[in-house]
């Protein structure tokens, strides 16, 4: 009978013996893992236990002459794909303006998500597990009341290779040792059958240091929206822990896979596919430490010839007397070149299989290439060909989002209030998910990479001749950037005026503060930002008390620049201040019609007090909509 049909008292007994079926059957992944655990780590571990991997890494100093491709290939690989940190962004179909406001505060909800759980840490690590293991996993669930994030070893996850013929199984379990004061902590409930529990086998001399127990975790996703079979089972050997409803479509876990099997859920790994080649180079390097060590000169004496063996010594000059034939030296050949040629060949061969260039793996650029163009070029060449696994990659900040959203989702609907720090880039934002609650279909979740290129001195020298070439830099900026290619504190200064302009709208439109114009900033661009604000809102929807801040902020820096200009003109050598005259309409930029009013701007009716920068005005509240 399934497990998730079985009474709470016997669910461990079902669990426990459908785990070990599947374990016993899955005995050759497990052999498989430990032989690609010993080939990258170059290491005789006897197991893949802690115990058993903490032995062989303290008799790793054993020294020995190898070739490990298997670990430069994965390493060069994590290195190049995982340095990217993908961020989330929401987009909503068709959406007002409040839900798109929404799906504002959801990205960086996310984002500082990712942050919290230290996401951009374990992610490198469950990339290298798919490199080694063919299956990297993270497992995301929920401790009191706050998302956590963990690294899981790929042996800890088992699936029913029946059910999982096609990638997607129903039920999923994972295998761990535990701490028993930890479990006690957990479940105090069962501190009794914890302590009873049998211990994990260990060798002599390991079994009495020991506080581990197996625990089990077992999820069954429930068959239909409202079958009500979905099962969440917690248990140790003689006992259940927790046993509970599952309603989510998705287990708790993400994972990314070096190459997708054509059958079944686990994937194939790098190390796998490497395997035959590193065997080789073993056993030819192996050879040749054995030919070198026995190829020791020799001296032939013949037999019945007078010779003092004394005389026959490594000083540099001696005299050797003999009578009859003569000693002869003779230092024997080492190791013939065909092997070397064939340990190259094999060298050569494992680089093409894995797609890495042998510059890439020793962090070389190619001879020839100095400009920043050729070297994008080459680096967008090589990166092709891990396209597929640098998607899988982005898919999996994608999926992880997707949990914590859920995860967010069902502490807020206990009653319970959820909310997580986000950093932005001049300060920090605490954002509560009951100021999002976006429900699964008015939002769709977009991912892209970011990185830092360009990274080498060359690239950013040529970026910043194009730049100029295109105009995007003065003369002055191209030789200032051309001793130090910081391009970063160019484009922040440049851009100052517009990231000033959109705080301040951002102010306004989204949290209802009011910013009174400066005749510092940058009025024209202030003016001509908060019109395309102004109208986008509009077409959204976004609420009036919103809109007359806009329309009131350009309204002033009008009027700003009238001043400015009528002072300007009054303060000209040999004009009279009152030959100043009308300012012209044209000098100054222009309002729609329907953002002034029928009136005239002077309707817009100014606060009772004035509003200094970061002033809030005093308005009623609309329902939902915070101020």
């Amino acid at each position: 009978m399934e497990y998730w049909y079985t009474a709470t008292s016997d669910v461990h007994e079902h669990v426990t013996s459908l785990v070990e079926a599947i374990s016993e059957e899955q005995e050759d992944r497990t052999d498989g893992n430990l032989r690609h655990l010993r080939l990258y780590g170059n290491m005789d571990a006897a197991g893949l236990l802690s115990h058993q991997y903490s032995r062989a890494t303290s008799r790793s100093n054993r020294h020995r002459v190898t070739l490990n491709i298997i670990q430069s290939m994965c390493d060069t690989l994590t290195a190049k794909i995982a340095k990217n940190q993908p961020k989330g962004t929401f987009l909503t179909s068709g959406g007002s303006w409040g839900m798109q406001q929404k799906a504002k505060l959801l990205d960086k909800f996310v984002e500082g998500q990712f942050y919290a759980t230290g996401l951009y840490e374990i992610a490198p690590r469950a990339f290298l597990d798919a490199c080694v293991f063919g299956t990297g996993a993270i497992k995301i669930y929920e401790s009191d009341s706050e998302i956590k994030a963990e690294r899981v070893f790929p042996n800890e996850i088992l699936v029913d290779d029946q059910e999982a013929v096609h990638g997607d199984p129903r039920q999923l379990f994972q295998v761990k040792y535990i701490n028993k004061d930890v479990l006690e902590a957990m479940f105090p409930e069962h501190v009794k059958a914890i302590r009873n529990a049998p211990r994990p086998e260990a060798s002599k001399g390991y079994e009495n240091a020991t506080e581990q127990v197996v625990c089990i975790e077992a999820w069954h996703l429930p068959s239909t929206k409202d079958s009500g079979d979905g099962r969440h089972v917690i248990c140790v050997d003689g006992a259940t822990l927790l046993d509970e409803g599952y309603e989510r479509s998705r287990f708790p876990f993400v994972f990314i896979r070096w190459t997708e099997r054509l059958l079944g859920f686990y994937g194939q790994g790098l190390a796998e596919q490497l395997t035959g080649i590193q065997v080789e180079i073993n056993k030819l390097l192996k050879n040749i430490q054995d030919q070198m060590h026995l190829a020791k000169p020799k001296v032939f004496v013949e037999a019945g010839s007078k010779i003092s063996k004394a005389h026959i010594n490594n000083e540099t000059w001696g005299v050797v007397e003999y009578s009859g034939t003569p000693p002869q030296f003779y230092v024997p050949k080492t190791v013939s070149g065909e092997i070397f040629s064939h340990l190259d060949r094999l060298f050569s061969r494992a680089y093409e299989i894995s797609g890495v260039s042998e510059l890439a793996a020793q962090s070389k650029k190619p001879v020839g290439l100095e400009s920043g163009v050729a070297l994008r070029e080459f680096q967008d060449i090589e990166t092709e060909r891990f396209m597929i696994v640098a998607q899988a990659y982005e898919r999996l900040f994608i999926q992880a989002a997707e949990i914590m959203v859920d995860i967010a989702r069902e502490v807020s609907e206990r009653g319970e209030s959820y909310e997580v720090i986000t950093h932005g880039d001049k300060f920090i934002e605490r954002i509560k998910w009951s100021e999002i609650d976006l429900k699964k279909d008015q939002y769709v979740m977009k991912i892209y990479p970011t990185s830092l290129l360009p990274s080498t001195p060359a690239a950013k020298l040529q970026k910043v001749i194009e730049m100029f070439q295109s105009g995007m830099l003065t003369q002055e900026e191209t030789r200032r950037l051309l001793d130090y290619p910081d391009l970063e504190a160019i484009n922040t200064l440049a851009t100052a005026a517009q990231d000033d302009a959109h705080m301040l709208i951002d102010d306004m439109l989204n949290k209802g503060i009011y910013h009174t114009p400066e005749p510092y900033s940058d009025l024209t661009l202030g003016i001509k930002l908060t019109q395309s604000a102004y109208l986008r809102a509009k077409i959204n929807k976004a609420p009036e008390k919103r809109l007359k801040l806009l329309r009131r902020f350009m309204q002033e820096s009008m009027e700003i620049m009238a001043a400015m200009q009528q002072a300007a003109q009054g303060s000209m050598p040999g004009a009279p201040a009152e030959q100043a005259g009308p300012i012209d309409p044209s000098a100054t930029p222009q309002m729609a019609p329907e953002m002034v009013g029928p009136g005239g701007p002077e309707q817009l009716e100014p606060p009772t007090e004035p509003l200094g920068p970061g002033a809030e005005v005093a308005m009623p509240a609309e329902p939902g909509l915070p101020m």
